[in-house]
């Protein structure tokens, strides 16, 4: 279909089209208020953007994952509707959980500081 220079010019101007559509998610979810309700939306905007998938499953080229789910779903050019969704929810399912563990990590790092802010300030 492409040859090798058209296939990564075009992934590199799909990139630079989703870093721009993902800064402009950034921006559109900076008034919310509560960081654990707006950090998870941006990761969640950035797994749907950036996670590449096979087109074929034995060939090497890929595309990005929701793109494909979309086109099979509206077009039914394809059956991979199922692979699609499974990618993009064990990649969610994993940056959540890193997310979790970072904020858990944070809220610790917090309390901390915070008990030990309390323990050598003299009055």
């Amino acid at each position: 279909m492409f040859n090798e220079s058209e296939y990564q010019t075009v992934w590199l101007i799909y990139l630079a089209a989703a870093a721009v559509g993902w800064l402009v998610w950034w921006k559109m979810t900076r008034w919310i208020g509560w960081w654990f309700v707006r950090e998870p939306l941006q990761l969640l905007m950035a797994v749907l953007l950036f996670t590449p998938a096979a087109v074929e499953q034995l060939k090497a080229e890929q595309a990005p994952a929701v793109i494909i789910w979309v086109l099979d779903t509206l077009f039914g050019t394809g059956d991979n509707q199922g692979r699609m969704l499974a990618e993009l929810a064990l990649v969610a399912s994993i940056v959540m959980a890193a997310w979790v563990a970072f904020a858990c990590l944070r809220l610790a790092w917090r309390q901390w500081r915070r008990q030990t802010g309390e323990q050598t300030d003299p009055a």
